[in-house]
């Protein structure tokens, strides 16, 4: 038999968005979006108040917030794989093998890929 009803905590859902939103830095708290409006209708004379949600999501919270979740926890970045120097010098010009030729496009190869992904880190 199938569950008709299934109930998260608001921790639950926040680390779901920062999952599916594929976040992996920050902390994270659960943000609702309400939106209130004072009447009355023909069938309550009282006045009266209603309640409905706009939306649900998630905003940036401190990292004292007792309720915040770190994304870094819940959704580990995937850690950037990393050539070897075998890999390295299978992928250079492969004719210069055992000259010194071959040992300056392996040192070139090496030398552009460390400062492209020295720049593209988060500082």
């Amino acid at each position: 038999m199938a569950n008709h009803e299934y109930t998260l905590s608001h921790q639950d859902v926040v680390k779901a968005v920062i999952i599916h939103q594929n976040i992996h830095e920050g902390f994270w708290t659960l943000n609702i979006n309400f939106n209130v409006t004072a009447t009355h209708g023909p069938q309550v004379p009282d006045p009266c108040l209603a309640v409905t949600i706009k939306g649900i999501g998630i905003m940036r919270a401190s990292s004292t917030d007792p309720l915040a979740i770190d994304a870094a926890l819940v959704n580990p970045p995937v850690p950037e794989r990393v050539e070897s120097a075998v890999h390295i010098a299978a992928a250079v010009n492969g004719t210069h093998e055992g000259s010194m030729q071959f040992c300056r496009d392996v040192y070139r190869n090496v030398a552009v890929q460390s400062a492209v992904r020295a720049r593209t880190k988060p500082g």
